[in-house]
C-alpha cells in the first residue's frame, strides 16, 4: 500500500468478525483472509469525501481472489459490495457450479478415464463455489458496537415443500419429475432465477408431451391447478386462442396461454 494511501486508510474503521468462528475468514466467502477490502475502494475515497457521497468507510477481512474481483468496483457501500462479488464468483465458475449441480458421483464410473478425471475436477470446484457463495456474510464488530447484515437466502421451495439448500431442492425436483438435469438447470438460473416452480412450469410446457389422452376438460382443470389460475378463465381463454389459432389443439392453446399471459 502506497503512503498515499495509508494515508486514507485513517478514514475507515476496521472490522473484525464478532463470532471468534469467522476470525480470520474473508468476509465475502469464507475463504482464509489474506487481506483488506476497502468499502469504499481506497482509490475513490477521495472523491467520495469531497462530494459527501453516501458510504460505510468500512474495512474487512478480504481473501486475495475477492479482493482482485471488487479491485475496480465504485460500490460504497458494504451490503451492495457483497452483492456484487456473489455474482462476480458465480459468474467466473458458472460452468463449475453446472457441473456441481448437474452431475452425480456415481454417474463418474461410466465415464471413460479422462471425462471422469475433468467432470470430477469440476465437480470439486463447484461445490466450492457453491460453498462460498451460500457463506453467510458474518455479523461485524466495529469499535466495539455490532453491524448485522442480511443472511444469505436459506429456505428453497418446490411446491408445499421447504429444503434448506438450493441442491436438495435440486435434487428433489431431479428425483421426483422425469427431467433432463442440464435443460432444467439452465431454465432454472437463467430464465427462472432460481424459482424452483416456475421453472417447472415451464420446463413441463416447453420439453414434455402428455403421455395419455386425456378429456379437455379434465386437462383444462390440471393446468388451472398447477399453474394456480381459476379453471373458468382457462377454459375461456383456451377457447378464444383456439378460434383466433385454428391450427393450435389444446396443449398448444394451453402453452401460448401459459408464455403470453401466465409466466410474464
Amino acid at each position: 500500500m502506497s503512503k498515499h494511501f495509508k494515508h486514507l486508510a485513517k478514514y475507515y474503521q476496521k472490522a473484525l468478525a464478532k463470532s471468534i468462528q469467522f476470525n480470520q475468514l474473508c468476509y465475502y466467502c469464507g475463504c482464509e483472509a489474506t487481506g483488506t477490502d476497502f468499502c469504499p475502494p481506497l482509490n475513490h475515497c477521495e472523491l467520495v469525501i469531497e462530494f459527501s457521497e453516501t458510504a460505510d468507510f468500512i474495512a474487512v477481512p478480504s481473501c486475495y481472489e475477492c479482493n482482485a474481483l471488487l479491485a475496480n468496483e465504485r460500490d460504497l457501500l458494504l451490503l451492495d459490495r457483497a452483492k456484487k462479488l456473489k455474482r462476480k464468483l458465480a459468474q467466473k465458475y458458472a460452468q463449475a457450479v453446472r457441473v456441481f449441480h448437474v452431475w452425480e458421483q456415481d454417474e463418474l464410473s461410466q465415464m471413460s478415464p479422462e471425462f471422469h478425471t475433468s467432470i470430477a475436477a469440476g465437480i470439486r470446484l463447484g461445490k466450492e463455489t457453491q460453498d462460498r457463495l451460500d457463506f453467510p456474510n458474518y455479523t461485524l464488530e466495529v469499535a466495539g458496537a455490532s453491524v448485522g447484515i442480511p443472511h444469505a437466502r436459506s429456505e428453497f421451495f418446490v411446491g408445499e415443500q421447504c429444503f434448506d439448500s438450493f441442491k436438495a431442492a435440486l435434487e428433489h425436483c431431479y428425483s421426483s419429475y422425469t427431467l433432463q438435469k442440464g435443460k432444467f438447470y439452465t431454465l432454472l438460473v437463467e430464465e427462472c432465477e432460481g424459482d424452483f416452480d416456475k421453472a417447472l412450469s415451464k420446463y413441463m410446457h416447453r420439453f414434455k408431451k402428455p403421455t395419455e389422452a386425456v378429456s379437455s376438460i379434465d386437462r383444462i382443470k390440471e393446468f388451472a391447478k398447477q399453474h394456480k389460475q381459476n379453471s373458468d378463465f382457462v377454459a375461456r381463454a383456451s377457447t378464444q386462442l383456439l378460434k383466433r389459432y385454428p391450427e393450435l389443439e389444446l396443449e398448444g392453446a394451453l402453452a401460448k396461454l401459459y408464455e403470453d399471459y401466465i409466466a410474464k
